[in-house]
This record gives structure tokens, sequence and C-alpha cells, in this order.
């Protein structure tokens, strides 16, 4: 019996690679995800050699922000914001 690895379409074909661009928001989204679950107020403090302030309040606060805000997203839609962000995004690129 052989298996057949990689992923599949819902039609049973086989699902395009991801590009760099999905690679690197799934790799991010990942990331901050799990930093976000495993970290604390006072290991951020030390992750980002901060002292207890509220400057570090207001970081801790901006990065729970945006832990919860990259669920608004799924990766294919934040893979098209790093494309045109570096001008690779087709019609839709920033710079018009």
């Amino acid at each position: 019996m052989t298996e057949c690895g990689g992923s599949y379409n819902h039609d049973g074909k086989p699902a395009k690679p991801a590009s760099e661009a999905q690679q690197l928001a799934s790799r991010f989204v990942a990331a901050i995800a799990n930093l976000h679950w495993r970290i604390d107020y006072v290991k951020f403090c030390e992750l980002l050699n901060l002292e207890p302030s509220e400057y570090a309040d207001q970081k801790y606060s901006q990065f729970q922000q945006l832990a919860e805000a990259l669920n608004f997203f799924d990766e294919e839609s934040l893979a098209k914001m790093v494309d045109a962000g570096e001008g690779k995004g087709g019609r839709h690129s920033a710079n018009g």
C-alpha cells in the first residue's frame, strides 16, 4: 500500500504550492499566536528589554491587539497585502 503525501483541493486535484508571501504570512500569524498564548506581561518586558512602565503597558496592549487583529484576515488575504506592499500585487498594488 502506498500513501500519497501532500495536500489536495476539494476536487481531488493537488493544491498549488503556497506562494512565498503565503508562507511568510502563515509563519508570522502562527508565531505571533504562539507567542501570545505563551507570554505574559513580565516575559514580554524581558523579551523586548523593557522596564515595567506606562510605555511597556502600552506596547504589551498593542501586542495583544496585533495578535487579535491578525485573526480578522485569512492567510490568502494577508499574502495579497504582503505582495502589494512589496510592489508585486498587480493591479491592486499599493503604488496604484
